[in-house]
């Protein structure tokens, strides 16, 4: 499990829509070798974890899980 970035998602998102946030089950975690995301069904807010959290740190995932 990576549970920082359900974290971050959940204070991001709080941040846009206050406290439904809570709600959101997104997570990420890595499984055989391959990075997992498990977004929430709203398009506002997979943009939101794409724009802000996924995209800008996808290279550093990808270098930490292939140590």
């Amino acid at each position: 499990r990576l549970p920082g970035f359900g974290e971050l998602f959940r204070n991001l998102s709080y941040q846009e829509i206050g406290a439904a946030a809570m709600l959101s089950r997104a997570q990420a975690g890595v499984c055989r070798g391959r990075i997992l995301f498990s977004l929430p069904g709203s398009p506002n807010a997979c943009r939101l974890a794409m724009e802000t959290l996924i995209i800008p740190e996808l290279g550093h995932v990808v270098r930490e899980v292939s140590r």
